[in-house]
C-alpha cells in the first residue's frame, strides 16, 4: 500500500448497520502525515472511539484505535487483490485469543462497506459487524 491509500476514507460519513447508526469524521492532520478518525454511534448505548493511522515507508500502514470503553488496538494495514484495504492485528488478542481485522471493501467515491472480522488462525475469518458508509453532503 502507498502513502495515499486511505484518501478514500477522508471526509464526513453517515454509518448504518443492522440495528444502529452513527457518524464518522476522518481527516488528515499534522502536515497530512496522520489520518485521524473520530467515530460515534448514535442512539441507545452510544459508543465513541478514535484512531490514528500513519504510513511508514518501510513498515507500511499502522493504526492505533482507542475508545470510551478503554479499548486499545494496534493494527497493521495491507491491500487485497480486489482493491479492499485491510487493517489486522499482527497477533491473536483478547481473552478469546483471536486475530481481528477491519476490511474496507466496495470502495467508491461516495461510499464503501466496512467489516469487523475475527479468526482463530488468521485464515478462517468470521464477520462480526458490518457498516455501510455513505458520504455526508454539506
Amino acid at each position: 500500500m502507498h502513502a495515499r491509500a486511505l484518501d478514500f476514507w477522508i471526509g464526513e460519513w453517515e454509518c448504518r448497520w443492522h440495528d444502529g447508526h452513527g457518524v464518522n469524521s476522518v481527516t488528515r492532520e499534522l502536515d497530512d502525515a496522520v489520518v485521524v478518525e473520530r467515530f460515534e454511534a448514535l442512539g441507545d448505548g452510544g459508543f465513541r472511539g478514535m484512531s490514528v493511522s500513519v504510513f511508514d515507508q518501510t513498515a507500511g500502514w499502522r493504526q492505533t484505535w482507542v475508545d470510551a470503553n478503554g479499548s486499545y488496538w494496534h493494527f497493521v494495514g495491507s491491500a487485497l487483490d480486489d482493491g479492499s484495504v485491510v487493517f489486522g492485528t499482527p497477533e491473536a488478542v483478547d481473552a478469546d485469543r483471536a486475530f481481528k481485522r477491519m476490511v474496507f471493501s466496495g470502495i467508491e467515491p461516495d461510499g464503501f462497506d466496512w467489516r469487523w472480522e475475527s479468526s482463530p488462525d488468521a485464515e478462517r475469518w468470521q464477520e462480526r459487524w458490518t457498516i455501510r458508509y455513505t458520504r455526508r453532503r454539506s
